[in-house]
This record gives C-alpha cells, sequence and structure tokens, in this order.
C-alpha cells in the first residue's frame, strides 16, 4: 500500500469540509462510493454498522481495531460476510489509512494517536460515525446530548412521540447507531448524541437540539471543561433560525455556552414541572434530576406536535430505562439497584441522592475519568454504610475516600467479589447501588454489560 501524502483523493475533491458536504450533495445515497477507500477506526456498534452501509454502498472499506479477533463477536464478522471489507486486528497501523479516501470513528477512538495524526498530516477528512449517518436522512432530527440523562430523555422523547403515533427511530449512543437508521417510513429520529461523537462532524444539523446539564465528565479526552464545553456546544453550531433549541436554565455552564447559538432558545428549570399539569410525584421515575429530564422531553416533543395530556400519560407509566437507578431484586430485606450508567461522580450523586435518608452499601470503580471526587467522597462520608472498590480507579478512589475521613472501604477483583461482598455488608432495609462513576471499559465491553454482570450475580444469590 502506498503511503504519499496528498490532500486530494479519487474521488476529485480536496477533503475540506465543504467540498465533502458538496460530495454527498442532498442525500447521500446520491453519492458514488464505488471503490472508494474508506478507513473505520473501532469495530464496536457503530463501527460495523458503517462498515455494513458503506460496503453495501460499494465502498472499499477497511476495519482497524485494536482488540485481537479472538476477542470479537462471530455475529459482527458474519453481518459483513460477502461484502468488500479488509480487518485489520490488534492495533492501529499506518496501513490502514495508506489509501484512505475518508476516515470515519467510532465514538471510543480517541483523535489524537498517532495513526489519526497522521491520517490529518494527510489532508485525509476525519468524521463520527453520526456525521456520516447524517448525510443518509432526511427526517428531523431531535438531537439529546448533556452529561447525565442523556439515555433518559432520548428514550422518552421517543416514546410520547410513538404514543402519539408518530413514527420514529430511536437511535445514536443509546445503543443502535444512528448510520443503521433507514428513515423513509419515518416521521422522527431522536438521537443521543455524545461528545465524543461531536468531536468530528461538520454538517450534522437536528432540527432540535437539547443541552441537559454540563457536569465534570471525560477529562481524560478534553483535559480541560472547557474543552468539553466546546465539544458540547458543537451539537448546535449548524442551527439556524428556523431550528430549537432547548437548555438547562438551571445549569450553571449552559448560559454561556449557547451565546453563539442561532437556533430559537426554549430553556427549562426543574421549578416549572407544574406546567405539564402534574405533580412531581406522579412522574414514576424517581429523582430531582428526573424531573429535569421529564420537562426537557416534554418541550421536545411539544414542539413535534405530541399533545400536553399524552406527555402526561407518559410520564406517569414510563418506569425508567436500564442501568439508570434500576431496580433489580430484593433480598433478605435489601433492595439492589442498577445504575451502571453511573458514569461520572455527578451521576453517582444523584443516584445516591434518590436514596437519601437510607443506608447504602455503594460499589465504585472502573476506569477513572480523572475528575474530582470531592463532593462525592463529603456525600459518601455523610450518608453511605461501605464502600466497595473494583477496577482500575481503586487507589485513586481508596487515597480520596480517606483523604475526606472516610474508611469503611473494601476491595474487590470482579463483580462477582463485589456482590458477595455487598451481601455480607448489608442489613434489613439497606441499599446496595452499583453507581461506578467510572467508565466501564477496564473490565467490561460497555456499561451496558457491566449492569448485566451486575444483575446475573445479584439474582444468582436468590430472589425474596
Amino acid at each position: 500500500m502506498g503511503s504519499g501524502c496528498n490532500s486530494r483523493n479519487n474521488w476529485g475533491y480536496a477533503l475540506t469540509p465543504s467540498s465533502f458536504l458538496s460530495l454527498m450533495g442532498e442525500n447521500g445515497q446520491d453519492m458514488n462510493l464505488k471503490n472508494k477507500n474508506i478507513t473505520i477506526f473501532g469495530f464496536g456498534k457503530s463501527g460495523v454498522a458503517s462498515a455494513k452501509k458503506l460496503a453495501v454502498l460499494g465502498a472499499k472499506v477497511t476495519v482497524t481495531e485494536t482488540k485481537s479477533i479472538s476477542e470479537i463477536e462471530a455475529k459482527d464478522l458474519n453481518d459483513l460476510k460477502g461484502l468488500d471489507v479488509t480487518f485489520e486486528f490488534g492495533g492501529h497501523t499506518l496501513d490502514a489509512i495508506s489509501l484512505a479516501d475518508l476516515v470515519v470513528v467510532s465514538p471510543g477512538i480517541h483523535l489524537d494517536i498517532p495513526v489519526l495524526e497522521e491520517a490529518k498530516k494527510r489532508g485525509v477528512l476525519i468524521i463520527s460515525e453520526i456525521e456520516l449517518a447524517y448525510q443518509f436522512l432526511k427526517r428531523p432530527i431531535i438531537a439529546v446530548t448533556g452529561t447525565n440523562g442523556k439515555t433518559t430523555t432520548t428514550t422518552l422523547i421517543g416514546e410520547m412521540l410513538k404514543a402519539a403515533g408518530k413514527r420514529v427511530a430511536v437511535a445514536g449512543n443509546i445503543g443502535y447507531p444512528l448510520v443503521a437508521v433507514e428513515d423513509e417510513q419515518l416521521d422522527y429520529i431522536v438521537a443521543e448524541i455524545s461528545s465524543y461523537q461531536l468531536e468530528t462532524i461538520k454538517s450534522f444539523h437536528p432540527w432540535i437540539s437539547l443541552i441537559l446539564n454540563i457536569q465534570e465528565d471525560h477529562l481524560e479526552r478534553h483535559h480541560s471543561m472547557e474543552e468539553y464545553m466546546r465539544q458540547k456546544a458543537r451539537i448546535f453550531m449548524n442551527q439556524d433560525e428556523n431550528d430549537y433549541l432547548i437548555y438547562n436554565a438551571d445549569d450553571r455552564f449552559i448560559p454561556s455556552m449557547i451565546k453563539s447559538a442561532k437556533a430559537r432558545l426554549i430553556p427549562f428549570s426543574k421549578n416549572e414541572i407544574e406546567v405539564l399539569g402534574i405533580r412531581p410525584d406522579e412522574i414514576q421515575i424517581p429523582g430531582r434530576h428526573n424531573l429535569e429530564n421529564a420537562l426537557a422531553s416534554a418541550w421536545a416533543s411539544s414542539l413535534a406536535g405530541v399533545e400536553r395530556a399524552t406527555i402526561g400519560q407518559v410520564l406517569k407509566a414510563f418506569p425508567g430505562v436500564e442501568h439508570r437507578i434500576e431496580y433489580v431484586t430484593e433480598v433478605a430485606g435489601v433492595k439492589f439497584y442498577n445504575d451502571s450508567k453511573g458514569t461520572n461522580p455527578d451521576s453517582t450523586l444523584v443516584a445516591m441522592e434518590t436514596f437519601s435518608g437510607k443506608p447504602i452499601v455503594l460499589i465504585l470503580g472502573g476506569r477513572d475519568k480523572g475528575v474530582s471526587l470531592k463532593a462525592m467522597c463529603k456525600k459518601i462520608k455523610a450518608e453511605v454504610r461501605a464502600v466497595i472498590l473494583i477496577g482500575e480507579a481503586t487507589d485513586r478512589f481508596k487515597k480520596e475516600l480517606e483523604k475526606y475521613g472516610y474508611s469503611n472501604i473494601f476491595l474487590a477483583d470482579s463483580m462477582a467479589g463485589a456482590v458477595d461482598r455487598s451481601y455480607t455488608l448489608s442489613k434489613p432495609g439497606d441499599i446496595v447501588l452499583l453507581s461506578p462513576a467510572c467508565a466501564s471499559f477496564d473490565m467490561f465491553n460497555n456499561y451496558e454489560e457491566r449492569g448485566r454482570v451486575f444483575k446475573a450475580e445479584v439474582l444468582k444469590r436468590g430472589r425474596v
């Protein structure tokens, strides 16, 4: 494979955002992908879906993945059987980009890895899976971002639209890749969007964007709060006066973030929940944060034509989403909750506040994001009976907890060990809460796998 530096590709376009958009046209289906070389970084859900989409349309696809082939699910490989897809397992090499006309990065890929830095030097355009997906979509997109609450809010909007008889796909960072959506028969697309996915958008343009809240998160990738906020703000960068930006007016960061927005601004505040025509205690999903999620969902659904009565019915019936303060079971008077989606300290704080006044045995740990643990440690000292630590973050979390005067700390080397320890430490009336305040990638493929392993281990030990 050649490796010469060339900022122009065999489409005949300089690889700049404007020429990329010109190439794609109004409908990505119209572009000629036959024999174009496209490299996909990462072979998770979005990587598999991107490879399939592009290969079916005639592109010559290369997939590069750090995992070995033995770690890849056979189903993912079988999905691409018979298509023009070349694989590179066990690491990212320069061979993967030597002929690349375009690079598509999966959300978990850091943009500063050497191979991608080299691709930038060669003038190869690097885009995210959601940017690729956008080129094929025609229906209005409702895009949800924020540090916490994205999955719940995205799901709620989808449920409200469906209850109103709308045809809708719920996709994005929620687990179903946006590039896998076929929208010819749809009315709307609701997408959960992360800061990772926003880093490499060019033309992604939602009709409605939502920013739920901003807290310290992903600093191991973005390095500063300013950069994290800048990436989150990209969700509205292509919106205009015909679009809407729904935002949390109570958040300390968001008002300064949205000063450059051109979309019509719609603020919400948890103190205005009565505007929905229902009381806070009528909303089935617990926690103060879900008042904000409910309001954001209601505003977005209302703009899409859903009546207030329908919105209220959904909020009264919606049980919540898997892995977000999800009730598992009760054993010997102890209730177990799965909050594997709690991947940062603020999210874990919210989960603890949901059970305020009740003794908690808390399972923490995973891959550290490098954010402050001060507020979480103080809350733990005041309200948590015992902490069980797992994963790569164990040493730092233990030191931080001890610094703030907390000592009832136990270590486990697996989820099974953590659940075993939680059984011995808890008493009737206690809450055992998995809310790790960390990413899952040290021990699991994703937070979903982590949550399901936790639930399975809990249920192995009995049910009342």
